[in-house]
């Protein structure tokens, strides 16, 4: 399971040395604030930002690499995919071919064998 923004946080109090009164009254928060922040997914972007000056420490980096790793990785999972249907198409388009140049041989074969029995 993934790392939600409120154990990054109590990770970052914990490095910091900070007792979690001390830094509850630098945010002027409660404690029982302080530990239900350390339980919530997602945090509005200002105490954030205010957690992250007196933590001395930028969240928002975090969430900014973890972006541009996963839309490189989606780009990279998606050429290939693109690359695969446009082989797959190309492959599809011949075997169509092929199969109307069978069609239109079986065609042929039929309306001899229809003309030869017309004429008996």
């Amino acid at each position: 399971m993934k790392d939600h923004v409120g154990k990054k946080i109590r990770e970052a109090v914990k490095k910091s040395g900070m007792s979690v009164t001390e830094f509850a009254r630098k945010i002027n928060y409660s404690r029982r604030n302080i530990y239900s922040i350390f339980e919530k997914e997602s945090i509005d972007t200002s105490l954030l930002k205010k957690i992250g000056d007196i933590l001395e420490r930028d969240f928002f980096v975090d969430y900014s690499l973890n972006a541009n790793r996963h839309s490189h990785i989606q780009s990279q999972v998606a050429e290939p995919q693109a690359g695969y249907g446009e082989t797959k198409i190309q492959e599809l388009m011949k075997e169509v071919e092929y199969l109307k140049e069978i069609n239109s041989l079986l065609k042929a074969q039929l309306e001899k064998l229809s003309k030869g029995k017309k004429k008996k």
